[in-house]
């Protein structure tokens, strides 16, 4: 056991000595709120999305570590960041949970220190799920139509699009496009809409857009859901199962009355069209 696993034991022992939990911060722990909490026979990861850490040394699969879902909603932290100064914050998300056999508590520091980087360890002084605020936002019923593809999710807290993932193989040449399919169904409810758009790594690097962007999907629709993906690049495209092809936001949409008059109000625009504002 290396010196610095030494001392981050010790540290844990002596905070959970007073405290309930310690957390855990990875080196880049600022791209995110504490979400890691480290108890005497269990690890706990509190996400919100997918449940893959990302702290830019290396991802961090929760689900191949072993961890199980516990619960979901609203907590309320509170944390010693320094001592006698205390931070305090609400976060939204699923709470995943490892428990740990006797010895297990170093194996796991030790496995997310090399994937994630250590800054420090810090006592958490109070943790309680908010009753009655349930995962927050709005209720989208999602049926799994192919049960090896992941459903939509976030990638990290507070995006505004859920990763939406190919369900199937294709290799789009340039120039052409592909309707592909993404193994899943859902309501959406009254008064929301989805929107489909692409991912700005893919069209940054590839050159793939989405012929219909943004897909407009409405609230009474039950059908799978189906991205048209379009190459613009000049090299063959190929999709795999599993790989996070477009992105969908969900959005509150109004009904209007539509009404026929004889004119319109004047604006300073007037009949200005395209170009009309200049470059």
């Amino acid at each position: 056991m290396d010196a610095q696993l030494r001392e981050i034991l010790e540290n844990v022992e002596n905070i959970l000595a007073a405290n309930p939990a310690a957390i855990f911060l990875p080196c880049f722990y600022r791209s995110a709120p504490p979400r890691i909490f480290l108890r005497g026979d269990c690890v706990q990861v509190l996400v919100k999305g997918e449940r893959v850490l990302h702290y830019e040394v290396e991802p961090y699969d929760l689900d191949e570590r072993g961890y199980r879902e516990v619960g979901s909603g609203a907590y309320r932290l509170v944390y010693e960041f320094l001592p006698g100064r205390r931070f305090e914050l609400e976060l939204e998300g699923t709470m995943l949970e490892k428990r740990l056999p006797d010895g297990g508590l170093a194996e796991e520091i030790t496995a997310l220190r090399e994937r994630l980087g250590y800054y420090g360890v810090v006592p958490l002084v109070e943790i309680r799920r908010l009753e009655g605020r349930g995962g927050g936002g709005v209720s989208l019923r999602i049926k799994r139509l192919d049960p090896e593809v992941e459903p939509p999710s976030y990638a990290h807290p507070g995006d505004a699009g859920l990763d939406i993932r190919s369900a199937e193989d294709v290799v789009i040449l340039p120039g052409e496009r592909a309707m592909v399919s993404t193994g899943f169904a859902m309501a959406l409810p009254e008064g929301y809409a989805a929107f489909v758009q692409p991912r700005s790594g893919l069209a940054a690097r590839d050159g793939i857009s989405i012929v219909n962007t943004p897909g407009l999907i409405d609230c009474h629709y039950r059908g799978e859901v189906k991205v048209i993906l379009i190459n613009h690049g000049n090299e063959p495209f190929r999709v795999r199962r599993g790989d996070r092809i477009a992105q969908m936001v969900i959005q509150g949409v109004e009904a209007v009355q539509v009404e026929v008059v004889e004119e319109l109000e004047d604006t300073t625009r007037g009949e200005g069209g395209f170009g009309s504002t200049g470059v």
